[in-house]
């Protein structure tokens, strides 16, 4: 059995922080582009975070239909670079994610992207926040563009997951993501969980399957002991 931990990373909301704002700004150049007055808050923002454009349209304007959602969708898509700097204006990184990181890497384990987002555009966002150099793989399910109704997220992660381990050996896995479905992901490949809670946005769950809940990501070090 391999001597290395694998280490499987959400991104957004948990190595990144305030890409709330830039979700919130383009859902709302859009609607203004479609004729809608109706603007979403950063609240709901915050509540729909993780789930697809088309969930948040289809949230902010229930009394639409799949066509229209799926026309905003395919809008955000063609903003390419002017949507890509309103992320950049906005997104950072989480606090102490290089520390924690680099750390992991440099006691020579293995860190992998596991998102919702399409492998390019996670490359993109890890460039954008300066993290691409410690994270050794992306794997992404894409369901963040999809033009589809929601979905049981955590099994296309968990396939995903499940399919890099087919030829993979390590002494350990720990998943870290911020999501219900992270949870339930990790837990179907035999991880230990851990969900990441931003304070200043959300509150403490009531009800978790994770192993531990975490608001400062160096916690996640003592699993290196």
């Amino acid at each position: 059995m391999s001597n290395k931990i694998l280490f499987v990373w959400d991104f957004h909301g948990v190595l990144e922080k305030d890409n709330i704002y830039a979700v919130r700004d383009i859902c709302n150049l859009v609607l203004d582009e479609f004729g809608f007055a109706k603007k979403i808050t950063i609240q709901e923002t915050i509540k729909y975070y993780g789930l697809s454009w088309l969930d948040y349209f289809k949230f902010t304007l229930p009394e639409g239909n799949y066509e229209l959602w799926n026309q905003m969708v395919k809008r955000v898509l063609t903003l390419q670079e002017k949507g890509w700097n309103i992320i950049k204006s906005h997104i950072k990184p989480r606090d102490f994610s290089k520390d924690v990181l680099q750390k992991i890497k440099e006691n020579n384990n293995y860190n992998i992207l596991l998102t919702n987002s399409s492998v390019e555009h996670a490359k993109r966002f890890i460039d954008f926040i300066d993290l691409a150099k410690y994270i050794d793989e992306v794997k992404g399910v894409d369901y963040h563009w999809s033009c589809r109704p929601n979905q049981e997220i955590h099994n296309l992660k968990s396939q995903l997951l499940l399919d890099f381990l087919k030829i993979k050996n390590y002494k350990k896995i720990i998943a870290i993501g911020d999501r219900e479905s992270d949870i339930k992901a990790g837990k179907n490949c035999g991880a230990i969980t851990y969900l990441f809670v931003d304070l200043k946005i959300n509150k403490r769950p009531e009800e978790t399957e994770a192993d531990y809940v975490i608001s400062d990501l160096r916690e996640i070090l003592k699993e290196l002991n």
